[in-house]
């Protein structure tokens, strides 16, 4: 049994990846090697850190604000699925309130099949499917309109107007590991660049 978890980055309260205030997980690395991917630095799995889950349950337990929820993201989730699930199971009795927000390069029909079924169980909302460089984003939680946003339970079904309803292409700035700017929403490539290359000069100067 799992117990640890390769993180890049937690940030909260994030508004721009769910409804509501959010908790958010970067997991790091990525089996899937989509052509355009929008976090590419985070395919390799050094680019987190080895921590035990019950040290990340006890930190998402203790944050100091009410969240509504928390998103997983990366990365790729799914392949870190055990140690996820027990994250879940660890997290989610101390805070029924909280809706899960999932995203994976991954289809729905492939995730319902085991192993990842440990993970997929526990997701209220998923967005899967490859990112598609060529193919225009046209939902505010999918980079491309080839992925599909699901919902999964009564909860998840009950949040997507509300996840439908978010702006598109919005961004907020966070820091990630050592204290690197982080643009955190889904964000189109031209966007992004643009984006990044202000954060850019802004270091420089400050």
């Amino acid at each position: 049994m799992s117990s640890t978890l390769r993180l890049h980055a937690l940030a909260y309260p994030v508004t721009t990846l769910g409804p509501g205030r959010r908790a958010v997980l970067w997991v790091a690395g990525c089996r899937l090697d989509c052509p355009g991917c929008l976090a590419p630095e985070l395919r390799h799995a050094e680019t987190g850190r080895e921590l035990p889950i019950a040290r990340l349950a006890l930190r998402l337990l203790t944050l100091p604000l009410p969240l509504a929820g928390l998103t997983l993201t990366g990365g790729e989730p799914f392949d870190q699925t055990e140690a996820l699930a027990i994250l879940l199971e660890q997290v989610l009795p101390e805070r029924p309130n909280w809706d899960v927000i999932a995203y994976s390069g991954y289809t729905l029909a492939t995730l319902r099949r085991p192993p990842t079924t440990t993970l997929l169980e526990k997701v209220d909302v998923l967005v899967d499917g490859p990112y598609r460089a060529d193919i225009p984003q046209d939902h505010p939680l999918a980079g491309s309109a080839n992925q599909q946003v699901h919902g999964l339970t009564m909860r998840g079904q009950a949040i997507l107007s509300a996840c439908a309803a978010l702006p598109l292409g919005k961004a907020e700035l966070g820091f990630g590991p050592s204290n690197k700017g982080l643009l955190i929403g889904v964000i189109p490539p031209q966007q992004r660049n643009i984006l990044h290359e202000g954060l850019a000069l802004f270091s420089t100067r400050y």
